[in-house]
């Protein structure tokens, strides 16, 4: 080996040495900022998601389903990786459970104001948000003076019956599945009645577990 080639392999070993740890530096910092770009990505989902449902049709509902079902899946996903690779942070924890909030808030008032028909009492409406802006309120006072209120097992249950009743509400049309016909806005009508019977029924369970803070 020439002294050329001996310098050559040197300043080669020294760029891969250097290259490296930058790379693997810049790879941990993208991880890290996954939770919140898919967290964005699904707030940045609600205008297309509003657009299809002003002036909806089967294919527009169907789409409309799609795009509730791909940005619901982000808020599972990114929490999976925020605990993964231990990437919380304070604008994951502000923005997450904000950009859940205002995609099916979206999806309640559409719902409601369809100018065709809407597919669900505007009175529910009213009844479910205002049941999450006073929980949400009453949990932000709680955790202010060092009190944390989890989520308890039926609220856990109303979230999941309001997300499949407004799945079945978005299809609306009845569809054949395996050889049955499925009506998908009687089977909606009848989820959200559920979903807002547990979002009542939780909303007064909170007060009621809070309310030695406010007497």
């Amino acid at each position: 080996m020439t002294i050329q080639d001996k310098h050559q392999a040197e300043n080669k070993t020294w760029e891969e040495k250097t290259a490296a740890p930058a790379l693997g530096q810049w790879r941990r910092g993208f991880v890290r900022r996954i939770p919140n770009i898919l967290t964005l990505l699904r707030l940045f989902a609600v205008p297309f998601f509003v657009v299809l449902l002003i002036d909806p049709t089967p294919a527009r509902d169907l789409w409309a389903t799609v795009l509730f079902l791909v940005a619901s899946a982000t808020d599972w996903l990114d929490g999976y990786i925020a605990r993964l690779y231990k990437a919380e942070s304070i604008l994951g924890t502000l923005l997450d459970p904000l950009a859940d909030k205002i995609l099916v808030m979206a999806a309640l008032v559409m719902l409601a104001a369809i100018p065709s028909g809407p597919r669900i009492a505007a009175w529910m409406v009213v009844v479910l948000l205002a049941r999450e802006l006073i929980v949400t309120g009453l949990r932000s006072l709680a955790a202010v003076q060092g009190t944390v209120v989890p989520a308890s097992w039926w609220a856990k249950h109303k979230t999941a019956w309001t997300f499949i009743a407004i799945v079945c509400l978005l299809i609306e049309e009845p569809y054949e599945i395996f050889g049955t016909l499925i009506n998908f806005h009687l089977a909606g009508t009848i989820f959200m009645w559920i979903a807002l019977i547990l979002s009542v029924g939780t909303g007064i369970d909170y007060a009621v577990k809070l309310r030695r803070m406010f007497i």
